[in-house]
């Protein structure tokens, strides 16, 4: 498997706990100290920050969500994806549909047993 599918595989995997509501997919793929830079928000560190942050807006909506990879570069084995990210979110408790998309910026880094973890997520709303 190509570096190019081995960080798309794990894209897809935090999509698919997302979606699925399997929060502990989602922190399986972040290194333990990972940051999260995200609009309108104070910057969290940390897998529980992710749990944190998560685990309410599963909750609240049936959600889909995906990612479009832009670029991908990497360096050594530090990898930086650009790209944008889309979805729905049902609201349980209205039946609201929400469309959020926007970019996103996610490093990654191998850990010693050769899985990328991502180390930064960084996105803004708005159009993709």
């Amino acid at each position: 498997m190509t570096e190019y599918e081995q960080i798309e595989a794990t894209i897809n995997t935090w999509n698919s706990g997302l979606d699925s509501g399997d929060i502990e997919a989602m922190v399986s793929t972040c290194h333990p100290n990972v940051m999260t830079v995200n609009e309108h928000q104070p910057v969290t560190v940390g897998s529980q920050a992710i749990r944190d942050k998560y685990t309410p807006r599963i909750a609240a909506a049936e959600i889909t969500s995906g990612f479009d990879i832009e670029e991908l570069q990497v360096f050594g084995d530090t990898a930086i994806v650009s790209g944008h990210f889309y979805g729905t979110m049902k609201m349980h408790d209205t039946g609201e549909v929400r469309s959020p998309k926007g970019r996103l910026v996610l490093v990654y880094q191998r850990d010693d047993a050769g899985a990328w973890k991502m180390i930064l997520d960084m996105d803004n709303n708005g159009p993709a």
